[in-house]
């Protein structure tokens, strides 16, 4: 299977975990994000501001540079991955902020991310080139996110016994689903993860435990409780790839 393909069949698996996770969700779980206004400013700031400075910085300390480091920025940039939410879900942390957030920084992101790349581009390879807006793939990761979630959401209104009969074989499903295309992926591309990771594996490896670090403890010590923290470690330390 190719790599397109393979990518294809991970969005209609992550499309299905979606829906699971949806019927765990109610109306009253996103009418209380309210109550989350700072859990969701902190986690701005630490996408926006906090994770592309901690890239920079590990770029600059690891003396790395051209094309490699450019992608140590985008990486940083990129908004949190829809597995995210799975994670969330799977460790005990608040779905509905977790979905929130996946949206409302997939969408800014979409409009960062172009200008750190090519600003990275002009500062480490030297090429004055422009990066266009991605909100074509925004709104392409959001509907995969959102509108699972509704259909899980709506089967749980309509049918709660339904949704608590099949809650608990779909979860366990969802990280199924999960480890068997996290398997996948690493088999495919084994070939170039052994070669990046002699690049760059050890200062990637550290930015994703900084980042998961500045998340949760960050968190815990903005006052913020369990679920948030767990919520924003994941936001923070599961990118998104496409």
């Amino acid at each position: 299977m190719s790599t397109v393909g393979l990518v294809q069949l991970l969005y209609a698996a992550l499309a299905i975990v979606m829906a699971g996770l949806g019927l765990s969700l109610r109306v009253s779980d996103f009418a209380n994000l309210r109550c989350h206004g700072r859990a969701a400013v902190f986690a701005i700031l630490l996408q926006m501001v906090v994770l592309p400075a901690v890239a920079l910085g590990l770029v600059e300390l690891s003396g790395m540079d051209g094309y490699l480091a450019v992608g140590m920025i985008l990486l940083a940039a990129t908004p949190g991955s829809i597995t995210a939410n799975l994670y969330s879900h799977l460790f005990g942390g608040s779905v509905a902020l977790c979905v929130a957030l996946t949206g409302l920084n997939t969408f800014l992101c979409a409009l960062t991310l172009p200008l750190l790349g090519s600003w990275a581009l002009a500062h480490f390879v030297g090429v004055g080139q422009t990066l266009p807006v991605l909100l074509d793939r925004a709104t392409q990761t959001i509907a995969i996110v959102v509108l699972p979630v509704l259909l899980g959401m709506g089967v749980a209104a309509k049918a709660p016994r339904v949704a608590a009969f099949v809650g608990r074989p779909v979860k366990i499903l969802s990280g199924a689903l999960v480890v068997i295309f996290s398997i996948v992926g690493i088999v495919k591309e084994w070939d170039a993860l052994i070669s990046g990771a002699a690049q760059v594996g050890s200062v990637v490896l550290l930015f994703n435990v900084a980042s998961l670090a500045l998340g949760f403890f960050g968190a815990r010590l903005g006052r913020l409780d369990q679920k948030e923290s767990i919520t924003i470690g994941f936001q923070a330390s599961i990118h998104n790839a496409i």
